[in-house]
């Protein structure tokens, strides 16, 4: 939900919604009208010298509401890491993995303020992105483990073919979700920064990075289909066909909502979308390598 918001957010354009963080326009619940700023605002709420826009009730609150959805996610990893010590003389890895959960989402919390207060910097907003995802990874990891504790006695069976096409098909959506971070900070810096460029010939104006983000689908489809293949020829792991087929749905909706921002000029209703089903694919990846690994007590 945290990465949804998200891509609401940069699709609407309301990254700056909030000019100061952790509070909004200097409140705990943001305006709802231009009445309620100072006659002053724009000069007062400068962010990184340059005078913020207009006032927009619509993108304040979207970006707020993405604000309170990051501290419910931090306040429950919080709770998790104070319950994880209840289990620390059965499993004395628990809270220190936990820990780590909780550490990287107070980095993470501390780069959003940044990208707030530099004026959406490019790189900021792509190791936003990155800690995000290593972040959705901790979690499935997580999970994974506490299933395995709860239940030792079955030891499933590891198919190392499937598995190491499974960790490429991860290594490359990763790699590609980063792509398509750098695309769309071309894009807004063509269509809002620089106004070189607007949505209908923005794609004339991208850089190599567009090209290779809008070639590397083909070879994430031509994975996805040899892995189906051979999960249907060798009959071993239903369980991962399913998995498989869930996360290659996500694909061909990413592959289609990717034609759309391509062909009709990067719509705002196209980006979250395109976002959330290549989160989706990743996720659905990373617990498929996790299961086809067996149990992962050990490491």
């Amino acid at each position: 939900m945290v990465i949804l918001a998200g891509s609401v957010v940069r699709g609407t354009g309301s990254g700056l919604g909030c000019p100061d963080w952790p509070r909004c326009f200097g409140q705990w619940v943001p305006p709802m009208d231009i009445t309620e700023l100072p006659a002053d605002y724009k000069e007062v709420y400068k962010i990184a010298g340059k005078t913020i826009a207009d006032f927009d009730p619509f993108k304040t609150w979207t970006e707020y509401i993405n604000r309170l959805l990051g501290v419910v996610l931090g306040f429950f990893i919080v709770i998790l890491f104070c319950l994880s010590f209840a289990m620390k003389r059965y499993e004395r890895n628990i809270p220190w993995f936990c820990g780590g959960l909780l550490f990287l989402i107070i980095i993470q919390g501390g780069v959003g303020a940044l990208v707030v207060s530099t004026h959406l910097k490019p790189f900021l907003i792509t190791i936003h992105m990155f800690l995000a995802i290593v972040l959705l990874f901790g979690l499935l990891y997580l999970r994974k483990y506490c299933q395995d504790l709860e239940d030792t006695a079955v030891v499933a069976q590891v198919d190392p073919k499937a598995l190491f096409i499974t960790r490429i098909l991860v290594a490359v959506t990763f790699g590609q979700i980063l792509m398509g971070t750098q695309v769309r900070q071309q894009v807004d810096s063509l269509i809002r920064d620089t106004h070189a460029a607007s949505h209908d010939n923005v794609i004339e104006h991208l850089g190599a990075i567009f090209y290779v983000h809008r070639s590397f689908s083909l070879v994430i489809v031509g994975l996805f289909i040899y892995l189906l293949v051979y999960y249907e020829r060798s009959r071993f792991n239903r369980n991962g066909f399913f998995l498989t087929l869930m996360a290659f749905l996500c694909v061909l909706g990413n592959v289609f909502t990717g034609m759309t921002l391509n062909y009709f000029g990067f719509p705002a209703n196209a980006q979250p979308p395109h976002l959330f089903f290549g989160v989706l694919t990743i996720s659905l990846l990373y617990s498929l390598s996790l299961n086809l690994r067996g149990s992962v007590l050990e490491d």
